[in-house]
């Protein structure tokens, strides 16, 4: 009877270690796969940081050849990255606050196309990215128009 008993915790102990190692396997397994997800994750920045470095020097090439050689000294002024900042605050920058008790005009409001409100959308949280514009507290909207470019695209105005 005793040697019954001590069979059976001994392969309860035995079932209990294959479980710890199975577990940790299963462990060590995901590990594993949260290192590889985190190398794939970096490598896809890097080759994305290289192919932006790519095509922003293709594009300084670009303006290198439109620019004249002796305007080549001021060609920083022309890259993207110059261009997507705000300049310096100046002394009349400043919000406008609405009178108290004003009533907006109320304005016929023009349906866009849903390619045009995507593209709104999109020029919109550009903007915003960039720092040249700011959530309105303003009730009141601005029109929005397109003017169709030479090769048939449209173009926010």
């Amino acid at each position: 009877m005793w040697k019954a008993l001590e069979n059976k915790i001994y392969e309860a102990r035995i079932a209990e270690v294959e479980r710890e190692r199975t577990k940790e396997r299963k462990d060590a397994k995901r590990e594993k796969k949260k290192e590889f997800r985190k190398l794939t994750i970096e490598i896809v920045r890097i080759i994305e940081e290289k192919q932006k470095e790519e095509k922003d020097l293709i594009e300084i090439r670009m303006v290198e050849k439109i620019v004249l050689r002796r305007f080549h000294k001021y060609l920083k002024v022309f890259e993207k990255k110059e261009l997507e900042r705000m300049p310096m605050k100046k002394t009349w920058n400043h919000a406008i606050n609405l009178r108290k008790g004003f009533v907006m005009k109320k304005r016929k409001i023009y349906s866009l196309l849903r390619i045009e409100r995507e593209k709104v959308q999109e020029f919109v949280k550009d903007q915003l990215r960039k720092r040249y514009i700011r959530p309105s507290k303003s009730l009141q909207m601005l029109l929005v128009f397109f003017l169709l470019k030479k090769d048939g695209k449209k173009r926010i105005v």
